[in-house]
């Protein structure tokens, strides 16, 4: 499944006239969406420059095929062992990696970079990253289900909250739609910036979003609201989730009554602001649950409950089972919901822990 080799004699503008060639190392439950954005802006391009510029393979580990989440399978043209000649390596994977053995996918990395290669780690292909080493003292950006893992397991590794990072020839995504951003990033610094937004124009992304961009939905479509009181208000809860603070100290921050809050929230998201915030911790709780590997208790206190008991009660009363159940079966949890609605996300999502 190879792309179009280059044929440097088309070579226009002040682009360089050596082709780069690019591997996409799949891992068995990668995102095809992530693998899509970051594959596009290398063929727009492409097009763009009227020659094949670019080109790019796909790598696996083992199997002629891989399995993406979607259950859409794509024939890989090398493996792992026998994979050369690539100026940059793409990686991804599932969110399960943490569980798998990946040795001979990090000596290839290794050994791509000590040969002056260029690797880039997409969502959860981060985690694979950063188990080389390669990693150690630098920023990096990952997937919110991926932060508190990867922040327990290489604490000498500065997990951002950026949407992306280009760190010197180490590039890191949270994956999704950011996966095209760090890609138009990457194109700026082969081809330069015209181009970049020719690319970005013709993949109908109507702003380029810097590294520097957060993983956080802006809060008025997260929320549903434009009111400044009540998104003021919960960005001050997102603030203090250890520590919950009293609604009439959030109020006055919010330049509100507590009344005048009651009915806001009442009105725009049928909710008390009490509840809210409780919603907001437990959504917290619930992906530290998932994707970390703190105890129970540790959770608690993290999530302003201060007891496990104190916050078995409320996870059980808002979810409709026990906190170590979303532990051991995650998978079958997954809901729907508006923003009081058992699956939504309302907490600041990749927060500091």
């Amino acid at each position: 499944m190879s792309g179009p080799q280059d044929n440097a004699d088309g070579a226009t503008g002040g682009a360089p006239s050596r082709g780069r060639h690019f591997g996409f190392l799949l891992l068995p439950g990668f995102s095809h969406y992530s693998f899509a954005a970051a594959l596009e802006p290398l063929r727009s391009a492409n097009i763009l420059m009227r020659r094949d510029h670019f080109s790019w393979s796909l790598i696996g580990a083992g199997g002629a095929q891989v399995r993406a989440s979607n259950g859409l399978s794509l024939g890989v043209d090398h493996d792992v062992a026998e994979a050369s000649g690539f100026d940059h390596v793409i990686v991804l994977a599932a969110s399960d990696v943490v569980t798998s053995d990946t040795g001979r996918i990090e000596a290839f990395l290794r050994f791509h970079h000590r040969q002056g290669g260029h690797i880039g780690a997409v969502s959860s292909g981060v985690m694979v990253l950063a188990r080389t080493g390669l990693l150690d003292e630098r920023d990096c950006a990952a997937h919110w289900e991926d932060t508190p893992r990867l922040r327990t397991a290489f604490p000498r590794i500065n997990v951002t909250e950026n949407i992306f990072v280009l760190d010197r020839r180490l590039a890191t995504c949270a994956g999704g739609a950011a996966g095209a951003h760090m890609m138009l990033a990457i194109l700026e610094r082969e081809i330069g910036p015209g181009l970049a937004r020719d690319v970005a124009s013709r993949m109908v992304i109507d702003r380029i979003r810097d590294g520097e961009d957060e993983l956080n939905m802006q809060p008025h479509i997260r929320y549903g609201t434009w009111n400044r009181k009540i998104l003021k208000a919960i960005a001050i809860m997102n603030q203090n989730i250890s520590e919950p603070l009293p609604m009439r100290d959030i109020a006055a921050s919010a330049h509100a009554s507590v009344r005048q809050l009651e009915r806001l929230f009442r009105k725009e998201l049928n909710l008390s602001p009490d509840r809210f915030y409780r919603h907001i911790r437990l959504s917290r709780a619930r992906q530290l649950l998932r994707y970390s590997e703190h105890s129970l208790g540790e959770i608690a206190m993290i999530c302003g409950f201060g007891t496990t008991r104190a916050m078995k009660d409320n996870y059980e009363a808002f979810f409709g089972y026990a906190p170590r159940d979303e532990r051991q079966a995650p998978a079958a949890r997954a809901t729907g919901g508006s923003p009081g609605g058992r699956g939504t996300v309302l907490h600041h999502v990749n927060a500091q822990y």
